[in-house]
Parts: structure tokens; sequence; C-alpha cells
């Protein structure tokens, strides 16, 4: 899991729009680094403006020194600051088999025991190498509090061997469907050059397809919010096979296939 210009670009404009709940508890599902391919006097422009306002020359300071010194490990220090200037956690915990000293080394794979839930839940490519993806989806529920977020960022084309899956546009939609997820945001996404477009239903992803424009390595970002109302997680029937998909996007199922 990195920070890239995908997350950088997503959570600012969420912070813009006062979109993120600041001051809580948050989870990394694969604990984050910098990827570097946004400059770091970029970060620290926003740090005057996104950061706690008592904060904001400490982490300035930090970056800087970070920067300098180039020590090991400074890649997850600087996504460090970057989570503490947009999201501002009061307490942040990472799961992750290869991640720092500070994550957890839980297997995804397997039903995990934490400590408490979480007020957002980060899963920005990690997913796709778990091979028990559903018990993945699963727990990112259990864990998130009502009202939550969870944050998804997965391959959907391309990505040669990148990990297990690439998932489908159907994957959220199901999945928000079945457990009462309000779907804050669902985004296509290219890497290089960076590109996104809004999807507002099942459709758009279907024109995109039929005028060629999706491209060779493309993603889908998708923020949900969790019902208010605890309720256990329920595993997702296909829309297709669930009788959900509207008639235009029963047809263009059938007809993307040759």
């Amino acid at each position: 899991m990195a920070i890239t210009a995908i997350e950088y670009t997503l959570f600012r404009q969420m912070r813009e729009q006062n979109a993120i709940p600041l001051g809580g508890d948050c989870l990394e599902l694969g604990e984050a680094n910098w990827y570097g391919d946004v400059a770091v006097e970029q970060l620290g422009q926003d740090i005057y403006r996104f950061a706690k306002e008592e904060e904001r020359t400490a982490l300035f300071r930090q970056l800087d020194e970070m920067t300098q010194a180039k020590r090991p490990g400074m890649l997850f220090e600087i996504a460090k600051i970057f989570w503490r200037t947009f999201w501002q956690p009061r307490s942040m915990t990472a799961v992750d088999l290869h991640g720092t000293e500070t994550a957890l080394k839980l297997n995804l794979n397997f039903p995990i025991e934490l400590p408490q839930r979480y007020d957002a839940v980060f899963n920005l490519g990690t997913a796709e190498h778990i091979f028990n993806i559903a018990q993945v989806m699963k727990t990112i529920h259990d864990y998130t509090l009502p009202g939550g977020l969870m944050i998804h960022g997965l391959p959907f084309t391309g990505w040669f061997d990148h990990g297990f899956y690439n998932v489908q546009p159907t994957f959220f939609w199901d999945l928000a469907q079945a457990n009462g997820y309000t779907i804050m945001a669902y985004l296509y996404v290219e890497y290089n050059p960076l590109k996104f477009v809004q999807l507002w239903k099942r459709e758009d992803i279907l024109e995109l397809a039929t005028k060629n424009q999706i491209g060779h390595n493309a993603l889908l970002y998708c923020v949900l919010r969790k019902p208010a109302e605890d309720q256990p997680f329920h595993f997702p029937i296909q829309g297709y096979y669930a009788g959900t998909l509207s008639q235009e996007a029963a047809q263009s199922w059938k007809a993307l296939r040759s």
C-alpha cells in the first residue's frame, strides 16, 4: 500500500469538501508508505492549509528533516505526516505482515482480532494480494464503526500479475447493496496520466466501455459509508444474477462479452 498521486488527490478533495471525519481512529490494511510521485513540497504547503494549527510548524520541520536526512524508513514516516495532515487521526493502526515494527503482523486470509473498531478503514491496494478476498471485506465491515467510512482502491484492468485479483465494477455496487452501504464516491481511475471519472450509476462504466475508453491499467476507488445501525456482514450476489441491473446494464453485460 502506498500514498500515490491517486490517494493524495482523492483525500485532498475529500478534505476540501469536509468529507473526512477528522480526529477518529483509523485502520490501514497494508501499512502505507510515501510513493514519491507527489512532490514533498506540495505536502509541505498542504500542512499549512490542512493540518491542525498547533501541529503545522512541527510537522513541516519533521518533513524537512526527513527529506534532508534520507533515513531508512523515511517513506513510512512521510506517510504518517500525510495522515496527520489530511485525516488528523486520534490513532492509526496498521495490519501488515511486511510493514514496519509498529504494524500488526496478522494474516488477513483469516479472521483477525483487534482491540477496537474504527471510524475509517483503508484498503488501498491490499485486498488484491490476499487470496481470501471475501474475508478481507468481512474484516473491513466488522471493524468499521456504524456510520464509519471504508475506502477501497483496487485494480480493475491490466496490472499483470500484480496480485491475485482484479475486480469488476459490479463488485462495489453489489457489496454496497448487500450491506446497505452508502456510496460516497465511486471512481474509475487511470494512473499515468492521472484520470478520474466519477461513476454515478452502473451504466456509466458501460458507456466508457462501449466508447473504448477503458484503459489498459485502470483502477476502481470506492468510498463507502456503513449504516448507522449495526448489522452483520452479508456476502453479495452478483447484480446480474440477483436481478438488480437495469435493462440497459443487463443487455450490456451480454453484449460486452464478445
